[in-house]
């Protein structure tokens, strides 16, 4: 989830590079009511922190509120500013700064996916991870 339009072109190409299914949302509401719709379908999310209507860390409050094991990165420059430790206190599995090296946010989501996803190699499975 993202509100930038350049960030989420980039997501779309990230993702397909990487072989990861992806639905990629402009606002967050849209992200939640998708979550919402089908839990099932989703195998993480990534957001940003600063975003019109609701933050990143109150769409991932919600997200949990449906599904607690959602594994979830945060992406953005509020990292920097704020630090990393204060996402990962609040549940965040990765505290990601923009701009990031792609081989870190390549690290993070496959670490946040489970081992599977590690190597790069693995079967995807219908659901598909929210970039948010």
């Amino acid at each position: 989830m993202d509100d930038s339009e350049s960030i989420r072109v980039f997501l779309r190409y990230f993702f397909k590079m990487e072989g990861i299914p992806v639905e990629i949302f402009a606002s967050p509401r849209q992200a939640l009511d998708s979550f919402r719709a089908a839990p099932q379908n989703y195998l993480g999310l990534l957001t940003d922190c600063e975003m019109p209507g609701m933050s990143g860390v109150e769409l991932a409050c919600e997200v949990r509120r449906v599904r607690a094991d959602v594994p979830m990165i945060i992406f953005s420059t509020s990292v920097t500013v704020l630090g990393a430790k204060r996402f990962l206190k609040q549940g965040f599995v990765e505290a990601l700064p923009k701009p990031v090296a792609l081989e870190t946010l390549r690290a993070a989501v496959r670490g946040a996916l489970g081992k599977e996803f590690a190597a790069g190699s693995a079967t995807l499975p219908p659901p598909r991870p929210a970039a948010n």
